[in-house]
């Protein structure tokens, strides 16, 4: 029983779309009491249980994981922070059962605050960004690479897919929690792909709502005019941000994005930068790549707007 509760309280400290810490008891027993099923099943699962053990390892404060994953993410505001040592595990998340447990967890209402949060941009102080139209329709419709980010989403193989309002529903089924997409014709739908590891079988897979012209109401500080905001739940947990697009290159069907992300269940903030171009356009060259890496330094300053490369999916 006693090795069970390690298990579970282990277990608990990340839920790996809120990067969370749950330090007080009152969280701990919370989610024993409902999720005590799907955890069972975790823990006679291989992959799953190996999981627990690496959250585990990544708590401890001294751990070699938790030494390197802060070298890994120095570019971020919080290196140290547990969440992203525990990305070195998402391969093991593939399983229906592990699936499950993280489906529980999100629903469970038992989650802490998180343990850090970031600072994100004062977009006021930047003038109004670009507006969603300067992108064609056509142009944005379709299939785009992540070339960079700024954040901790360094995972290869990033693709994100943008459908228009009223795409045929038989083409691209709008998801159960969808309230907008496709019948909102200021509403737009984006697709996120990525894979945890270049040789990765699985393939996460994150969808949004896209508000054109709207902004969220944060206080991270107090929301400038967005180019839109999105909305996406996933494993059970709802997940907002506020996008503002700083460039679009038509040359290169390149677009850079800064956006303010907000997860109410553990109260956190995400400050990033990123970069993205169609994917049926020729990659950026390395004149063009120092371009995006000296513009993003130029507009946000060193702390926000540092980039590091994505590694394509082709390497």
């Amino acid at each position: 029983m006693v090795a069970f509760v390690s298990y579970f309280i282990y277990a608990y400290v990340a839920l790996p779309i809120l990067w969370k810490v749950l330090n007080e008891k009152r969280y701990e027993i919370c989610p024993l009491a409902k999720c005590w099923k799907p955890l069972i099943k975790c823990l006679s699962e291989s992959s799953c249980r190996t999981w627990l053990v690496d959250v585990a390892q990544c708590q401890k404060p001294n751990s070699t994981a938790l030494e390197e994953s802060a070298k890994h993410y120095q570019h971020v505001q919080h290196p140290t922070d547990p969440a992203y040592c525990q990305y070195e595990s998402f391969d093991r998340l593939k399983t229906a059962t592990a699936l499950d447990f993280l489906e529980c967890i999100g629903r469970s209402g038992c989650m802490a605050p998180a343990k850090y949060t970031d600072v994100c941009v004062d977009m006021t102080l930047l003038g109004p960004p670009l507006p969603l139209d300067a992108i064609p329709t056509h142009i944005l419709h379709g299939k785009w690479r992540k070339v960079f980010t700024s954040g901790w989403d360094l995972w290869p193989c990033q693709w994100t897919e943008f459908w228009a309002p009223h795409t045929p529903e038989e083409e691209h089924p709008p998801d159960s929690w969808m309230t907008e997409w496709p019948n909102n014709p200021n509403v737009w739908r984006m697709d996120l792909y990525w894979k945890n590891s270049y040789d990765a079988s699985f393939t996460f897979h994150m969808n949004n709502e896209m508000y054109i012209g709207e902004t969220w109401d944060f206080d991270n500080p107090r929301s400038a005019p967005a180019t839109l905001r999105t909305r996406a739940i996933m494993w059970s947990t709802e997940a907002h941000e506020n996008w503002y697009l700083l460039d679009w290159t038509e040359e290169w069907n390149t677009m850079m994005i800064y956006y303010c992300a907000y997860t109410s269940a553990v109260n956190r903030y995400d400050s990033m930068t990123m970069v993205l171009q169609r994917e049926d356009s020729p990659p950026l060259n390395k004149e063009q790549a120092r371009y995006y890496e000296q513009l993003a330094k130029d507009i946000l300053g060193d702390y926000h707007g540092t980039l590091q490369r994505i590694r394509p999916c082709e390497s």
